[in-house]
């Protein structure tokens, strides 16, 4: 039978045989030979089950049957036509409906500044924000992009790292706890956990001279959730992380101190994760230039790790 792929060939080949109206003068402008011709024409009839032209040495007409079925083609290939003119229209110019996934704390914040500067500069191009902070199915959520923090690990997608978020160390005002001076200090404090970023094993290192250190902290209470962990924080629960443009506001108000200021957890992974594919429509594109514009301007983001 008839591959469903190989259908087109027949109804393209037939198309052409109908217009140019001999076999010879169809296979010089599909670039192929008579016989080749001649056998699609005789596939295309038997998978019709009809007769679709009368041929001879000398003489070839369609029957009335050909004659419906060019006129079902031609229609077909004009709304085909029509059809690719639209696709390569949306690829140069951002269109439709574009369909963001990402972590709340980004997506309070960050994404959503980023989508105000995309709807000034695309008002065409309607935005649908979804956030999570766990892994993400692209697929099942009918998602273009994926603002992943932490990095993604599925080699099958599409993975664009925008940068670095660095994070620092810090406990509200009204945190108790003993004196940390080195980090092994930290050991005996209580740990507001983020996971799975900030979780039993910390890897620090030193901002003056890129020294690593590994200290063991225990959870006194985890989420999965930044805005949750930030908010534990606050509440004076333990030591925590936050990256600079979270917390800044705060320590700069006195509601919150830094803690071992000449460490900092090793940064974050920032990436936009899409499906993998040569093409990409426009309007990922275009808000993702404005994504990482925004963030190069957020206190604690660096294009490189350091």
């Amino acid at each position: 039978m008839t591959k469903r792929l190989d259908r087109l060939h027949l109804i393209l080949t037939f198309l052409a045989v109908a217009q140019q109206g001999n076999l010879t003068s169809a296979a010089k402008a599909l670039g192929t030979t008579q016989p080749t011709v001649s056998r699609r024409l005789r596939d295309l009839e038997a998978m019709l089950g009809a007769r679709l032209a009368a041929r001879s040495t000398h003489r070839f007409h369609l029957t009335p049957e050909g004659v419906e079925l060019q006129r079902k083609a031609i229609a077909w290939a004009d709304a085909w036509s029509e059809w690719e003119q639209e696709m390569q229209a949306t690829g140069s110019m951002p269109t439709g409906l574009l369909t963001l996934v990402g972590p709340h704390g980004y997506g309070n914040t960050l994404l959503m500044d980023a989508i105000a500067e995309y709807r000034q500069r695309f008002p065409q191009v309607q935005v649908n924000l979804k956030l999570t902070d766990g892994q993400v199915d692209l697929i099942r959520e009918g998602a273009d992009v994926w603002i992943c923090a932490g990095g993604c690990r599925d080699q099958t997608l599409h993975v664009r790292r925008l940068g670095w978020m660095h994070r620092i160390l810090i406990a509200s005002e009204d945190y108790r706890g003993a004196p940390v001076r080195t980090p092994e200090d930290l050991e005996s404090q209580p740990l507001v956990g983020l996971v799975p970023h900030v979780y039993g094993q910390l890897e620090l290192r030193s901002v003056r001279t890129g020294e690593k250190r590994s200290v063991r902290m225990n959870a006194s209470v985890a989420t999965d959730g930044l805005l949750a962990s930030y908010r534990a924080v606050q509440l004076g629960m333990g030591i925590g992380s936050a990256a600079p443009w979270l917390c800044g506001p705060d320590i700069a108000a006195g509601k919150l101190r830094r803690i071992l200021p000449g460490w900092e957890l090793e940064p974050v992974p920032i990436e936009a994760v899409t499906l993998a594919g040569r093409f990409r429509p426009a309007r990922i594109d275009a808000f993702l230039e404005i994504l990482a514009a925004q963030l190069a301007k957020t206190t604690g983001f660096r294009r490189t790790p350091a």
